[in-house]
């Protein structure tokens, strides 16, 4: 097991080695500061969990720095040669698989966590503190703040599956940029696949990742935005997309040669 968080610890070096990673992290400090700050220049009589709902739609900057991160783990060793040095210590490829992922979702957290932490403390200094049931947000969950967590849970919930996506695509292909342009790319057409294969007229459409993703659309309505699924349902059919991934990402890793 000490061997095990040994090769976890090493790959977070690498991640967090690269200038690139700091870059990142620069561009969402200066966005958790910047933008409770523009809400309070154009917003009149919002609270600190109103604003907090606010930041929740840049959910898409940890989750495209988290691809990016997932994609360079595995495929950046390959292109860099590196993944032969990997290969020859002793070893698994399960293991050394296995430690590349978990580091990647701790990355998810440091990024999730420097977003939303440093947007609550920025939001607490300029904003009332009241969590109370002001709008309709707070009627759906009883309050802002209730809504707040229950809907960052369901966005970390989208973003592990976007960046297990890209570590199954990085695996497959090799391919650092392919690896992130298709998991980006599904991500903007997930919405027109589920238009064409709408749930309410299709059955097959219900067991589309891309109908269950986005798990805050429970917090509207028990039955979603088709009203077919549940949250429960979502959550199954997301768990079984999730196995396939890393089963097939560990096992092709697993099989393949290295040249």
């Amino acid at each position: 097991m000490s061997n095990f968080f040994r090769l976890v610890h090493n790959e977070n070096i690498k991640i967090h080695a690269r200038t690139r990673t700091w870059i990142m992290l620069g561009i969402l400090l200066l966005a958790a500061i910047l933008m409770p700050v523009l809400f309070h220049f154009i917003s009149d009589g919002i609270g600190v969990w109103s604003s907090m709902n606010t930041m929740l739609q840049f959910w898409f900057l940890p989750t495209v720095f988290s691809i990016a991160v997932a994609a360079d783990s595995v495929a950046g060793e390959f292109s860099r040669g590196t993944i032969k040095l990997l290969l020859i210590r002793p070893w698994s490829r399960i293991k050394i698989l296995l430690s590349k992922y978990v580091s990647i979702l701790l990355f998810v957290l440091t990024v999730y966590a420097l977003l939303m932490l440093v947007s609550l403390g920025m939001s607490a200094l300029l904003f009332d503190t009241s969590s109370g049931p002001s709008d309709i947000l707070g009627e759906l969950a009883g309050s802002l703040a209730d809504y707040f967590w229950w809907a960052l849970l369901y966005r970390l919930v989208d973003t592990l599956m976007y960046v297990t996506m890209a570590f199954m695509f990085a695996s497959l292909f090799r391919s650092n940029s392919l690896s992130v342009a298709l998991t980006i790319v599904l991500i903007f057409m997930g919405s027109l696949v589920t238009l064409l294969a709408n749930p309410s007229q299709y059955e097959i459409g219900r067991y589309l990742i891309f109908a269950n993703l986005n798990l805050g659309q429970y917090l509207a309505s028990d039955t979603g935005n088709y009203g077919v699924t549940t949250l429960g349902f979502s959550i199954a059919v997301l768990a079984v997309y999730y196995i396939v991934f890393l089963a097939l990402t560990f096992w092709v890793f697993r099989k393949r040669d290295v040249a």
